[in-house]
Formats: C-alpha cells, sequence, structure tokens
C-alpha cells in the first residue's frame, strides 16, 4: 500500500523499501504490448536486468488493471524437492540496476501495458519516482515504421528538458491519435512538473519476428550514451547478424515480400518527420 502525492492510499502499490545511498536516482520503463514493436523495448529492460539480479523493491498488483481473459496469467512447472505448477501474473515490478561508472543508479520498471484505470496506474508508478526522489523519468519503447531491415536502427526522442532537447538534437513531435501507456506517463509527467524523457527505435513494418536485436541494441547503446553505463552489448552483435541473415533468406523465398522490402528501403531514406506514424503500426515519441 503507498499514498500519491495527493495523500490518497493505492492499495494495488507494494513499496518495499529503496535504498538510502541511491545516487541521483533515473525511473525507467518498458512495457510489454502496443509500446513495443519486437519486444525491443522490453528486451532492452531485461538486459539491463540480467547484469544485476536483485529483488523488486515495488510493484503493482493486477488485478485492477487488467482484463485476465484478454492477458491471461501463464502456468509454468517447477522441478526440484517439491515440483509443482506456479501461477505469473502480468505484475509491474521495480528493480535497481547500479553501474559505478555512471553517476545514476536505473530504477526499471518492466510490465505489460494495463486494459483498465491508466490514470490511476500513472499516479502509481509516479508514486515510486517520488518516493524514490529520481532525477527523470525515462521512457522507451518501439514503433512499427516504413524503415529496412538492412539499414542502422533509427532512435528518435523527446523531452521536458529543453537542454536535453537541445543536447540529443531531438525534433518536437506533432503526432496527433491514439497513444499507448508510454503516452500517458509521458503526459502526466508534464501535469506533475517531472523530467521526462522518452526513446523510440523503428523497425520493419514488414517483419514478423518476435525479437530485433539491432533495435534492442539501438535503444541501450542509447542509455548508455546518456548515462554513461559501460555496457558491452557484443552478444547482440551476433543475434543481429543472424536476424538479417533469416530475413534475407525468407524475402529470398517470398518474391512478395522482397518487393515491400525494396519500397521500405526507398522510403526509409526520407526524414524521421516525413515517416508514416499511424497507429497501431507506429506510435508516437512523446
Amino acid at each position: 500500500m503507498s499514498t500519491d502525492a495527493s495523500g490518497q492510499i493505492d492499495n494495488a502499490l507494494q513499496i518495499d523499501g529503496f535504498p538510502d545511498d541511491l545516487r541521483r536516482p533515473i525511473l525507467l520503463l518498458a512495457f510489454f504490448g502496443w509500446n513495443d514493436a519486437a519486444e525491443a523495448a522490453t528486451d532492452a529492460a531485461k538486459f539491463l536486468r540480467n547484469l544485476s539480479q536483485t529483488d523488486a523493491v515495488a510493484s503493482l498488483d493486477p488485478d485492477d488493471f487488467f482484463v485476465f481473459t484478454e492477458h491471461r496469467p501463464t502456468v509454468k512447472w517447477i522441478d526440484g524437492d517439491t515440483p509443482r505448477r506456479e501461477m505469473s501474473w502480468p505484475v509491474t515490478d521495480f528493480t535497481i540496476l547500479r553501474r559505478p561508472q555512471s553517476e545514476h543508479d536505473l530504477i526499471i520498471g518492466l510490465g505489460t501495458e494495463p486494459d483498465l484505470k491508466w490514470r490511476r496506474y500513472t499516479r502509481a508508478v509516479l508514486n515510486v519516482a517520488a518516493t524514490a526522489r529520481v532525477e527523470e523519468v525515462v521512457t522507451i519503447g518501439a514503433l512499427l515504421a516504413d524503415v529496412a531491415h538492412t539499414r542502422p536502427i533509427q532512435i528518435s526522442g523527446g523531452s521536458t528538458n529543453p537542454d536535453r532537447q537541445q543536447q540529443f538534437g531531438f525534433q518536437p513531435s506533432k503526432y496527433e491519435g491514439p497513444t499507448g501507456i508510454v503516452g500517458s506517463i509521458g503526459d502526466a509527467c508534464r501535469l506533475a512538473a517531472v523530467p521526462h524523457m522518452g526513446f523510440w527505435a523503428s523497425v520493419p513494418h514488414y517483419v514478423t519476428s518476435k525479437h530485433n536485436p539491432g533495435a534492442t541494441k539501438a535503444l541501450l547503446s542509447q542509455l548508455d550514451r546518456v548515462f554513461q553505463l559501460d555496457l558491452d552489448l557484443r552478444s547482440l552483435d551476433g543475434a543481429q547478424e543472424r536476424y538479417r541473415a533469416q530475413i534475407d533468406q525468407a524475402l529470398q523465398e517470398n518474391p512478395t515480400s522482397a518487393t515491400t522490402s525494396a519500397a521500405s528501403k526507398s522510403s526509409s531514406t526520407a526524414s524521421t518527420a516525413n515517416r508514416p506514424q499511424n497507429p497501431p503500426r507506429s506510435t508516437a515519441m512523446t
């Protein structure tokens, strides 16, 4: 149970306590679902979590935020002295990553875009930020766009901080239309005067692969650039080479897809501002 900035109690949020020695903490958020093409963003968050596997310091109970016939819990079998099945629910939880080379500790929030009560969910997430006294909230996502799998992954972004806008050359987004939980959190940060920065990776719309190692690496590289995390991303290079080889083979076997790819290669030379931004194929940067 936790209390938000207005003093309202939210029974869904459990905060177990943050270390007193957090160094200029940053809240980094990624969500499975509409904001996460090829699961590039959540794969990036999982990569960071695997660097230092720690217990969750806070979590959001899913009962009030999900329709479980849409996001069903899963069951897995556990071997050992007491073999059993365990249920896994779509919980949003928060863990801590410390990198000695960085000036910041990361609080990594990983979850699934909720079905219900987005404003309450967003308030709870911002309560985590307030409790931990974070300097900035950072969201990462991925969108489907008219880009080619043979070209470097494009990263777009935005920030409520004008200095950040200038530092990274962010171009204001004029997107209008549906948004996801990442957009909701970005707007809540704006209203609450909480510094927010967001990064988006563009992935090829014609590729149906569940994962895109290159997009994951591009997001991680951007986070490394901003927060000096000293990440070793070489393991993703081999995965990306295999990814491209599989797509090249599939395009050779399917001329229709190859035509689509060629068109994408041509259109990918256009500027980011001219790329289609219409959901559900793509999600606007916020």
